[in-house]
Formats: structure tokens, C-alpha cells, sequence
């Protein structure tokens, strides 16, 4: 059992803005500045959380990405490398 699984995120420039994606999932904030991006990326990560909990299939979804191990008590944590 994974009692905290840290997910990695990163910042990109992009087609004149900002992307951040979180590695392994298919997530991505986007904005005008690094924090724009990172900011946006946090809402959409804790909306797919949310949605993919509701639904019972977030430790699915993450096993699919590569994420084995993850239980519903697991502690999904977004970090932000460069």
C-alpha cells in the first residue's frame, strides 16, 4: 500500500503561454504567467480528483497511469519541478 504518492508536475512554455502538465496523466493548466498555469493545473487536478473519487475509480485511473498501490486512504500530493 502507497501511503503518499507525490505527483510531478511541470511548466512549460508553450505557443506563447505557459502549460503545466502533471506527469504520466493527461492534465494541463495553461496561462499567461508560470502561476497562472500552476494555479489552473491545481483546479483541474482536484476537479479530476473529485470526479474520479465520486465515481470510484481514482485508484483505477491512477494504476492505469502507472501509479500501482494507491488506496483510498492513499495522500495524493502535486509538486512542482523545474
Amino acid at each position: 500500500m502507497t501511503e503518499r504518492l507525490v505527483l510531478t508536475a511541470r511548466v512549460a512554455w508553450e505557443n506563447g503561454g505557459y502549460v503545466a502538465s502533471v506527469d504520466r496523466l493527461h492534465l494541463k493548466g495553461s496561462g499567461g504567467s508560470v502561476r497562472e498555469a500552476q494555479d489552473q493545473l491545481v483546479h483541474l487536478m482536484r476537479a479530476w480528483i473529485e470526479t474520479q473519487d465520486g465515481q470510484d475509480g481514482l485508484e483505477q485511473a491512477l494504476a492505469q497511469a502507472g501509479f500501482d498501490g494507491v488506496q483510498e486512504d492513499t495522500e495524493l500530493q502535486l509538486e512542482f519541478v523545474e
